[in-house]
């Protein structure tokens, strides 16, 4: 058997095993407290036999890991949120056929397991007075900007996802969605698209930038934060976003350093010239990849 052919049986016999362990209540027995096999057997009704071979299954495949006193425990917390995605695999098919999204409904699973990876990648963004959180799904990115510095003062899209939650007076909202809010023009230390890129088509995701970009100030910095082409998962996020998004792609960075490079305002004489080119220097310097695991490297501008 050649190597990608064990790869692909391995992917199929893991999925097997994870979606058993789930619907057994294996999953959610070891995320509430470890246990052994013979104790998950007895609990959620299933053979000694059984549990161990899906365990072992789920360990070799760094899904849960086996302590030293022969309890099992998740490798990482939330295993079990990704089960309900797993029936978009069977959706695959018709999205290839007809090019359109085949589900919506689990958006918001996917939206959970990747908030506490944007929010991460925050330690890494330089000091701000004033932020903008251009998300649209409950600014994970915001909040943590906010508590990491009490003084940043934290500007949100005015949309109702980031309308649940009860803000505190550090945060306030700029009118308008992802395609027609306009903030003013050099109000920003730092403006953060967390996750929002790869929901657009290349050409959308040009435009927002150039529409953002002269919300900087002088010396401030565009974050991007999102999966790049090439990287590790790459292909694997953008089937989800076929399933699941009418024109969204995974960019590749030399993308995104053009589209940055270009954001400044257009030349109107040596002062504007002079604050693009400064500006400029600030877009292109980050460029962040996603998910945690994937080697997180700041392309060269």
């Amino acid at each position: 058997m050649t190597a990608a052919l064990l790869g692909l049986h391995r992917a199929a016999a893991t999925l097997s095993a994870y979606s058993a362990a789930v619907q057994l209540g294996l999953i959610d027995h070891i995320d509430r407290t470890p246990a052994s096999v013979e104790d998950l057997a007895m609990t959620c009704g299933a053979s000694v036999r059984g549990v161990r071979v899906v365990l072992a299954t789920l360990a070799d495949s760094g899904l849960v890991q086996r302590r030293a006193d022969g309890r099992y425990e998740p490798a990482t917390p939330g295993l079990a949120g990704v089960h309900p995605l797993l029936p978009w695999r069977d959706q695959v098919t018709d999205s290839v056929r007809t090019g359109l999204p085949a589900r919506e409904a689990e958006r918001d699973v996917i939206t959970g397991l990747l908030h506490g990876m944007r929010a991460d990648v925050v330690t890494e963004l330089p000091a701000a007075r004033r932020a903008l959180d251009v998300s649209v799904d409950g600014a994970p990115c915001g909040a943590a900007l906010a508590a990491r510095d009490p003084k940043c003062r934290v500007s949100l899209l005015d949309v109702p996802a980031n309308r649940r939650t009860d803000w505190s007076p550090q945060f306030d909202f700029l009118p308008g969605g992802l395609f027609d809010a306009r903030p003013v023009a050099g109000e920003y230390d730092l403006v953060v698209l967390p996750g929002v890129c790869h929901l657009l088509d290349g050409a959308a995701a040009a435009e927002l930038i150039r529409r953002l970009a002269p919300a900087l100030r002088s010396g401030g910095t565009l974050a991007v934060i999102d999966t790049l082409a090439g990287s590790q998962g790459a292909a694997t996020h953008e089937l989800s976003l076929l399933l699941r998004t009418r024109g969204g792609a995974i960019h590749d960075p030399a993308d995104y350093r053009r589209w940055l490079a270009g954001a400044g305002p257009r030349r109107r004489g040596p002062a504007a010239g002079a604050h693009r080119a400064d500006r400029a220097q600030a877009l292109v310097r980050l460029v962040h990849t996603l998910p945690r695991g994937v080697e997180a490297g700041w392309p060269a501008s």
